[in-house]
């Protein structure tokens, strides 16, 4: 391959004026999910929150009071405040939550008061499934999950990635095909 004058005009002129190598990183980056997982699970922990709302608002509000008008006003207070209420523990979830991939596996972090961190090694992975519900799609989201040898109904399920980094995962996590492989 040749060099064209204009290439080696940018080569330092002696080896000493070379710039050091970059140091290799010691560690892996931990990726944040993406700001669109972020409305999506607000969306689910909202939906979520909403559903003891009603039982709460039978045995309470209903209970206390016979007038129709303070009924309703009871049911939608706590519909707003169930919704906010997942909302933010949604946001918190998203914000609490980073992976990142080694040489050892798939790492995943989750919580801030009680944190979580799981470590699926290359060598425990035996298939994985990416899954992408209509909302994920819309999104350009997806749905990880690892199974693992071990006991039975052992998987990692991470939802909320991005769908290239999904993809990428997938492609990186896959044991590779070996030459005894047990295929008829």
């Amino acid at each position: 391959m040749t060099q064209t004058a204009v290439d080696m005009t940018d080569l330092p002129a002696t080896p000493a004026e070379a710039p050091p190598p970059a140091p290799a990183p010691t560690e892996a980056t931990w990726y944040p999910l993406p700001p669109a997982a972020r409305g999506v699970m607000q969306f689910t922990w909202a939906l979520a929150c909403l559903v003891p709302c009603l039982p709460l608002w039978f045995f309470v509000v209903w209970q206390l009071t016979d007038r129709w008008g303070l009924r309703f006003a009871g049911l939608a207070a706590l519909l707003v405040l169930g919704a906010a209420w997942g909302a933010w523990l949604g946001y918190r979830s998203w914000a609490a939550t980073s992976w990142r991939l080694d040489a050892r596996g798939l790492q995943v972090r989750r919580g801030r008061l009680f944190q979580r961190e799981i470590l699926v090694p290359r060598s425990r992975v035996q298939h994985l499934d990416l899954e992408r519900g209509p909302i994920e799609r819309r999104r350009g989201l997806a749905t990880i999950v690892v199974h693992t040898a071990g006991s039975r109904l052992q998987a990692l399920r991470q939802s909320g990635l991005a769908e290239q980094d999904a993809i990428a995962l997938r492609d990186a996590l896959v044991p590779e095909a070996e030459s005894d492989d047990d295929a008829v």
